[in-house]
């Protein structure tokens, strides 16, 4: 049975089904619902009798059987939670009869977190089943405006103030993962009690991830800002980050930078790219700050910034125990470029 998450909590919240798959990008969702289930399954006070939970690690499938197939204690269902279980390891047939005679008694949720279906021959099988027996959800990364809007809804319930545009660039500023951001919001929350969260607390109070950081390297290259280029790659090495995913992302940065030049050249918004790479997924913002942005260079300034990063990819990964001087003398090359117009 497919549906949308609105869906998935009002028939969670309803009753729902006997069984249920939860899986995707998304752990914090997969997680939070695999408690919400449980929460309307088994009644208050009554965890210890009614609530099963097991590693799928090391769980048996005769462990499953048992658990699934014993009566609940003064209740009328009981819930059976399974993290991480590898529906292709084992007896797939098997796997497959117990999710297809889950008795109403019980209602057995598979939740994974670090374990995610690959459509292998057992998995293929065991989700077509459970699909025509309860219910498979995948929970994909949700776009920077849904998580804003989750955002601000959730500082609101904590008492304080998030502005959604603001939120929008706390998920720029840390990444898209809900679980980070949930822990980010609690911290901003605490700090500002009542008030309202601004820009300056979330620069203040939250680490930005690699992406963020590189981007404001990219930024100071463009606008010319020597000294500051020279902070940031200096920030970056400290840090110890590695200075090929340092480097990677900065090629991606140019690539946005040339992908929205290049577009608008042809009458085209950059915003439309995110329909034709996959990689602009929920992450539309680089392309709109490429659209701002990549107005200071002209297109063949910005394929000879592309050769630049070309060339350096090809020596970071050759030289190795001097990849930062080479990322030192590759930042200095761009800034040149820039400065030529």
């Amino acid at each position: 049975m497919a549906m949308t998450e609105t869906q998935l909590k009002e028939y969670i919240q309803t009753g729902g089904a006997n069984l249920y798959v939860l899986y995707g990008a998304e752990g914090y969702l997969t997680e939070q619902y695999a408690r919400l289930i449980a929460r309307h399954t088994v009644e208050e006070g009554f965890d210890a009798f009614n609530l099963q939970r097991f590693d799928g690690q090391t769980v048996t499938l005769e462990q499953l059987e048992e658990a699934v197939e014993a009566l609940p204690l003064m209740a009328d269902r009981k819930c059976v939670l399974v993290r991480d279980y590898d529906a292709a390891a084992g007896d797939t047939e098997r796997l497959v009869g117990l999710i297809s005679q889950v008795p109403d008694s019980c209602v057995l949720v598979f939740w994974q977190m670090t374990v995610q279906p690959d459509r292998r021959k057992g998995w293929k099988a065991f989700l077509d089943r459970a699909e025509q027996a309860g219910v498979v959800m995948n929970f994909e990364h949700k776009s920077v405006t849904d998580v804003a809007k989750m955002l601000a809804g959730g500082a609101k319930r904590r008492g304080c103030r998030l502005d959604v545009e603001d939120a929008r660039y706390l998920v720029e500023q840390v990444g898209n993962d809900l679980n980070l951001l949930q822990c980010e919001l609690d911290k901003l929350c605490a700090l500002v009690g009542e008030g309202e969260i601004t820009r300056r607390h979330i620069d203040t109070a939250c680490p930005k991830n690699l992406e963020a950081k590189v981007f404001d390297l990219s930024k100071a290259i463009l606008y010319r800002r020597t000294q500051e280029a020279y902070e940031l790659l200096h920030q970056l090495s400290t840090q110890r980050e590695e200075p090929v995913a340092v480097l990677g992302v900065l090629s991606n940065a140019y690539a946005d930078l040339y992908r929205a030049k290049v577009a608008a050249a042809g009458g085209v918004s950059a915003q439309s790219l995110a329909g034709d790479f996959k990689s602009y997924k929920n992450k539309e913002f680089r392309l709109r700050h490429a659209a701002r942005d990549g107005a200071r260079l002209s297109v063949t300034a910005l394929r000879d910034c592309l050769d630049i990063l070309a060339q350096a990819d090809t020596s970071i990964k050759m030289d190795h125990g001097s990849e930062w001087t080479l990322l030192e003398q590759t930042v200095t090359r761009l800034i040149c470029r820039a400065q030529e117009g």
